[in-house]
């Protein structure tokens, strides 16, 4: 992850993995994909619900998504996304 100084640092909470703003279906946790959830504390954008620009990179260990311009800690997992993401390892390992 080149977590770059420039980049704002703020947690994410009830987040989920989308292809984009218009298609929002959930996709696994990876490049290309995007956040959506509540943030509170960035610099640039008022607190609440926000979708990100495209996943440039994941730490999995530190719970790190890096996008084009800010690092996003992950907080709390949406109910529903978890769900989900249950169902979909269950579905993959049948």
């Amino acid at each position: 992850m080149s977590q770059a100084k420039s980049k704002p640092h703020v947690k994410i909470e009830n987040w989920s993995v989308v292809d984009s703003v218009i298609a929002t279906g959930y996709q696994e946790l990876a490049p290309g994909q995007r956040l959506t959830g509540s943030i509170v504390g960035h610099a640039d954008l008022p607190n609440g619900i926000i979708y990100t620009s495209a996943i440039v990179s994941v730490d999995r260990d530190t719970g790190v998504v890096e996008t084009l311009n800010t690092l996003y800690q992950l907080g709390q997992i949406d109910a529903e996304y978890d769900h989900w993401l249950t169902w979909q390892r269950a579905e993959h390992a049948a």
